[in-house]
């Protein structure tokens, strides 16, 4: 197909975008994880260890999922060059974006 309507500079704002997402994505879980270390450092064996035990675990696992998908993102980027120029044009786009109220 012959993209007629699609900017050439889709694709570079598109992985850019998606890499900002993955970033906030994993600086949340990785926020979660110290949280959880620094409340098991000190907790005794208990039903609420084993579940804070068990969030750790899953959110190292999905740090763990968020690190394949930026490593499959960055094998996307053709050009080193156009990804800097996309990374600076979505970063202007969510400086000047409102949430709506």
């Amino acid at each position: 197909m012959k993209y007629e309507q699609i900017a050439p500079t889709y694709r570079d704002d598109l992985i850019a975008e998606a890499l900002y997402g993955r970033e906030i994505e994993y600086f949340h879980y990785d926020f979660d994880r110290v949280n959880f270390e620094h409340i098991l450092k000190d907790l005794p064996e208990c039903d609420y260890r084993v579940l804070i035990e068990k969030r750790h675990f899953d959110t190292v696992g999905a740090m763990a999922q968020v690190e394949k998908t930026v490593e499959a993102l960055r094998a996307q980027i053709t050009d080193p060059e156009a990804h800097a120029a996309a990374i600076l044009r979505t970063t202007e786009k969510r400086k000047n974006h409102v949430p709506a109220k």
